[in-house]
């Protein structure tokens, strides 16, 4: 359970870090060298929402990448979806976090299991993986989490069926699950390597955000010397 309750924290920090990033480098960069910056994570959302949405059997349709002003900040991409019942359009704008969480533990996993592979290789090689792997962690784990628009009703929902759960556990209606069988060794492992491999993403967006703030700070400061 402690993996658990680790990965449900670091989620919940990468989304604020996400937030942070977002609001950060817009002040500094324009909205189009934004959307370019994020395009593989952009992608992977739209699609995410796209692919989950046509095994729903809900219409789709214009998908566009072109970056605009919102009132929550910027909107780097966006995916027609037709009117639906709130419980697949929960399923619809839920979609990008699990995808893009699980690709995001998928590439450190595929990198820590083939690492020897990437030495042996020239320096320049493994270099570039290096930071190929670092930049689509970044460009990935700031895009994956789901506006509010696409995730309008999920509230209401998760209090409905958190009130049927109570109604029938009261009424008597108690499955009996074998909290061992679930919580296999497989499972476990999982969790654990998940939580490992989830702080490479939090650790870019703590670093990149230092060098930001250091970097904004000094300039401050050497903007206040040349005034006195």
């Amino acid at each position: 359970m402690v993996y658990f309750g680790l990965l449900i924290s670091e989620i919940a920090i990468l989304f604020l870090l996400s937030r942070k990033m977002s609001k950060t480098l817009s002040k500094f960069i324009s909205i189009n060298f934004l959307s370019f910056l994020f395009l593989p994570g952009v992608i992977i959302h739209e699609l995410s929402h796209l692919l989950i949405a046509a095994i729903l059997f809900v219409p789709v349709g214009n998908m566009e990448f072109t970056p605009k002003k919102s009132d929550n900040g910027v909107k780097l991409g966006s995916v027609e979806i037709a009117k639906t019942d709130p419980i697949r359009r929960s399923i619809i704008g839920f979609a990008p976090v699990f995808v893009g969480f699980m690709i995001v533990v998928g590439i450190v996993y595929l990198f820590t299991a083939n690492v020897l592979f990437f030495k042996d290789k020239e320096i320049y090689i493994f270099a570039i993986a290096v930071l190929g792997l670092i930049y689509l962690l970044f460009a990935i784990s700031n895009t994956m989490f789901s506006s509010s628009r696409d995730m309008e009703g999920t509230i209401e929902i998760l209090i409905t069926l958190l009130i049927i759960f109570v109604a029938v556990y009261i009424l008597g209606f108690r499955p009996q699950l074998s909290f061992e069988k679930i919580m296999t060794k497989e499972v476990i492992e999982a969790a654990r390597k998940s939580a490992i491999f989830l702080l490479v993403p939090i650790l870019i967006d703590l670093f990149i955000l230092a060098v930001i703030k250091l970097f904004t700070g000094s300039r401050s400061r050497t903007h206040r010397h040349d005034r006195n």
